[in-house]
C-alpha cells in the first residue's frame, strides 16, 4: 500500500501546543521566545502534512469528492472564526472610534473570504493601521492554509490521472514544487518582503514540505525514529528561544522550523512521556481556537492602554486559554450537519461586513471634535504625500527603488544657496517639507534622500530597494559633491535596527566618522517615540472622555533606546523625544502624530520650530 492509514497522534496534537504556545509568547512579548513568530511555519508544515495524507489516501481509495473535502474544511474553520467575529463586533461598537470600527469590519469581510493575506498583502499604504490595533491580523495564516486547500486538492487530482498513486512520482513532485517556491520566497523576500510573508506562493513550500513528510513517513528505519525526533525538538526549541523577529522571513531561516517540524512527524515517535500530559494534549485539542482568541485579546488591552508586565501578561495568557476552550467546547466541537447553512451564513455574514466597512455605524455615539481628530489620516492622506516627498524623494515599500528616486529633483544642488542633504528613511521623510520650508526663508536648499525600511548608516540594513538609495548616497554622490554640501540631516526610526543598540551605536559612529572625514557638518535629528496604537486614536479618546492618556502608552522601549543614543552621541544628536511643549491636537483637529510614531505636518511643525530655537540645529545655515 502507498498510504499509510492514519492514526491518532499524540506527537502531532504536542506539536500543535508548541506552536500555538510559542507564537502566544512571542506576541505578548514574553521574554526568551523571540522566535515564537515560527510557530506559525509549525502549523503550515503540519497542515500539509494532514491534508495531503487526506488527499492521497482518498484517491488511492477512489473515493475522494473536492466537494466533501471543502465541506469538512469549512465546518472545521469557519463556525469558531464566526463567532470570533461576531463577538469582536458586538463589543467594539461600543468601544471603538468609527474609523476602527470601520476597519474591523473590512478585516472581517476579508478573514471570513480568506483573503485576508491578499489584502495586508497589496495594501499599498505604507502607513497603513498598527498591527497593534488590527483585531484579525493573525487570519492571514488561516487564509493562507485555506487557498493551499482549495487549490491542492484540484490538482493532485488532475495529476493523479498521470502519477496513479505513485508513491515516488509524487515526492518527486512535491520537492520540485517545495524548491521552486523556497527560491521564489528567497527573491521576493528580498526585494518585496511584505508580499513574500503574506502570500500563498511564497508560503506554500512549507506546506508541500509537510507533503513530503507524508511520503516519506513510511520509509524510516524503526530504529531511526526515536534520534530523529529528538533532533526535531532540539531544532524547534531553538527556533523558539534563538531567532529574531529582524531575520528576513520567509528565508533561509525558516528552514529550520520546517526541518525541525517534518523530522518529528516522519519520526512518528510517541513513547516521550512529556507527549503524553494532559496539559500539552489539552493545549493542542484547543491550539485552533485559542490562536483565534489570544490576538485580540492582545489588542485590546493595548487599545485601553494596559501596559504589558508579568502580571498583565500572565493574565492574558490564561484569559486566552479560557476563551480558547470556551470556543472549543461550546462552539469548534459541534459537529455541524448541514454544511450549506455555515457557508451560506458565512458568506452572508461576510456581505453584512463588506456594507458595514462603507458606512460609520457607530459615529453617533461620539463627540463631533473626537471623529474630526480620528479621521485625520484618512482627510489628510494625499497633504501626507507632499510632507513626505512620497514618490519622489521618499521611496515607499511598494516602489521598485532606487528606479523610482528621482536624482535629478532630490539632489539638484543650487548655486548661490547653502545645500542640506536630509538622509534616513520615513522618520526623516516626515521633516522634508517643514524642512524645506525653514531652509528656504533662511537662503537654504534641502536635499532629500529617503527610503523606508532601513537606516541611514554606511552598513547595509535593511531591504534591498532602500539599501541601494543609502549606498548610493554614501558612496558615490556625497565623496562627488562633499565641497558642495554645507550639512547633513540624519533621522531615522533607530528602534526598527535588527542589531541591539550597541552594535547599532557602533554603526552610527562609523558613520559620522565617514562624513568627518568628508568634512561636511552632521546632525542626527533623533528617535521620536513610539505609541501602543495610533496617537490620533489616543487623541482623539482623550477629548472623548477629557482624560490625559498619552504616556499611558508610550512604549518604554523605545524611551530606552532614545537615552541611550542621546548619552552616546553627545555632540551630533538632537534629542526630540516627547516634547511635552508641544500640545497633542492644534486648533484645527490635527493630531501631534497620525500613527504610533509617524509626525504629521503640524508636529514637525512645533518639533523643528523648537529644535531651531532650543538646539541652534541649523548654524551651519547661518555661516
Amino acid at each position: 500500500m502507498m498510504i499509510q492509514k492514519a492514526n491518532f497522534r499524540n506527537d502531532l496534537n504536542a506539536l500543535r501546543a508548541v506552536a500555538v504556545m510559542a507564537v502566544i509568547l512571542f506576541h505578548y512579548n514574553v521574554p526568551l521566545f523571540n522566535g515564537g513568530f515560527s510557530g506559525v511555519d509549525i502549523f503550515f508544515v503540519l497542515s500539509g502534512y494532514l491534508i495531503t495524507g487526506i488527499i492521497l489516501r482518498g484517491l488511492q481509495t477512489e473515493r475522494f469528492s473536492f466537494i466533501d473535502f471543502i465541506r469538512k474544511r469549512g465546518q472545521r474553520i469557519l463556525p469558531a472564526l464566526i463567532f470570533l467575529i461576531f463577538f469582536l463586533l458586538i463589543v467594539c461598537f461600543f468601544i471603538y472610534l468609527p474609523n476602527d470600527y470601520l476597519l474591523l469590519a473590512e478585516n472581517s469581510t476579508a478573514s471570513l473570504l480568506f483573503i485576508s493575506n491578499m489584502m495586508y498583502a497589496f495594501d499599498g499604504n505604507y502607513f497603513a493601521p498598527s498591527a497593534n490595533t488590527n483585531l484579525l491580523l493573525h487570519t492571514w495564516s488561516l487564509s493562507v492554509e485555506w487557498q493551499f486547500y482549495l487549490l491542492l486538492p484540484l490538482f493532485l487530482v488532475l495529476i493523479n490521472k498521470v502519477l496513479k498513486n505513485d508513491r515516488i512520482k509524487y515526492l518527486i513532485l512535491f520537492t520540485i514544487a517545495a524548491l521552486l517556491s523556497f527560491a521564489l520566497s528567497l527573491v521576493l523576500t528580498e526585494k518585496f518582503p511584505t508580499y513574500s510573508f503574506y502570500l500563498l506562493p511564497t508560503r506554500s513550500w512549507e506546506m508541500l514540505a509537510g507533503g513530503i513528510a507524508f511520503l516519506l513517513s513510511p520509509c524510516l528505519k524503526d530504529s531511526t525514529r526515536k534520534y530523529l525526533a529528538i533532533i526535531g525538538y532540539i531544532v524547534l526549541v531553538g527556533c523558539i528561544l534563538l531567532l529574531n523577529a529582524g531575520l528576513s522571513w520567509p528565508g533561509f531561516f525558516t528552514l529550520l522550523p520546517v526541518l525541525g517540524t517534518c523530522m518529528i512527524i516522519v519520526s512518528n515517535w510517541n513513547d516521550f512521556k512529556i507527549l503524553k500530559l494532559q496539559t500539552v494534549q489539552f493545549l493542542g485539542k484547543i491550539s485552533y481556537s485559542l490562536y483565534l482568541w489570544h490576538w485580540p485579546l492582545f489588542v485590546l488591552s493595548n487599545y485601553f492602554g494596559i501596559k504589558q508586565t508579568p502580571v498583565t501578561i500572565t493574565f492574558l495568557i490564561f484569559a486566552s486559554v479560557g476563551f480558547g476552550y470556551i470556543s472549543y467546547r461550546f462552539i469548534e466541537s459541534i459537529k455541524f450537519t448541514k454544511a450549506r447553512t455555515i457557508a451560506i451564513s458565512s458568506f452572508s455574514f461576510a456581505i453584512i461586513l463588506g456594507i458595514l466597512s462603507f458606512k460609520d455605524s457607530n459615529a453617533f455615539l461620539f463627540k463631533e471634535k473626537t471623529l474630526a481628530i480620528s479621521n485625520y489620516d484618512k482627510v489628510f492622506e494625499e497633504e501626507r504625500k507632499w510632507q513626505f516627498g512620497t514618490g519622489n524623494c521618499y521611496i515607499t515599500t511598494v516602489d521598485k527603488g532606487f528606479s523610482n528616486y528621482n536624482q535629478n529633483l532630490c539632489l539638484a544642488l543650487e548655486k548661490g544657496k547653502r545645500n542640506i542633504l536630509l538622509i534616513g528613511d520615513s522618520h526623516a521623510a516626515e521633516f522634508s517639507q517643514t524642512l524645506r520650508e525653514k531652509l528656504q526663508k533662511s537662503g537654504a536648499h534641502l536635499l532629500q534622500a529617503t527610503a523606508s525600511g532601513c537606516l541611514p548608516v554606511l552598513k547595509k540594513n535593511g531591504r534591498s530597494n532602500c539599501n541601494e538609495i543609502i549606498s548610493f548616497i554614501y558612496k558615490d554622490y556625497l565623496p562627488k559633491n562633499s565641497t558642495k554640501i554645507d550639512g547633513i540631516i540624519i533621522s531615522a526610526n533607530w528602534k526598527m535596527s535588527r542589531q541591539n543598540k550597541h552594535e547599532l551605536l557602533e554603526d552610527i559612529k562609523e558613520t559620522l566618522q565617514y562624513l568627518r572625514k568628508l568634512k561636511i557638518r552632521t546632525y542626527i535629528l533623533g528617535q521620536t517615540e513610539t505609541y501602543a496604537i495610533p496617537f490620533s486614536t489616543i487623541a482623539a479618546r482623550e477629548n472623548e472622555y477629557d482624560l490625559n492618556l498619552s504616556d499611558l502608552y508610550l512604549e518604554t522601549d523605545t524611551e530606552i533606546l532614545n537615552d541611550f543614543l542621546k548619552n552616546n552621541l553627545i555632540e551630533n544628536y538632537i534629542n526630540i523625544f516627547n516634547l511635552k511643549t508641544i500640545p497633542n491636537v492644534s486648533s484645527n483637529n490635527a493630531p501631534y502624530m497620525f500613527d504610533r510614531n509617524h509626525l504629521t505636518k503640524y508636529g514637525a511643525d512645533h518639533v523643528i520650530s523648537q529644535v531651531i530655537s532650543g538646539k541652534n540645529l541649523f548654524k551651519f545655515v547661518n555661516h
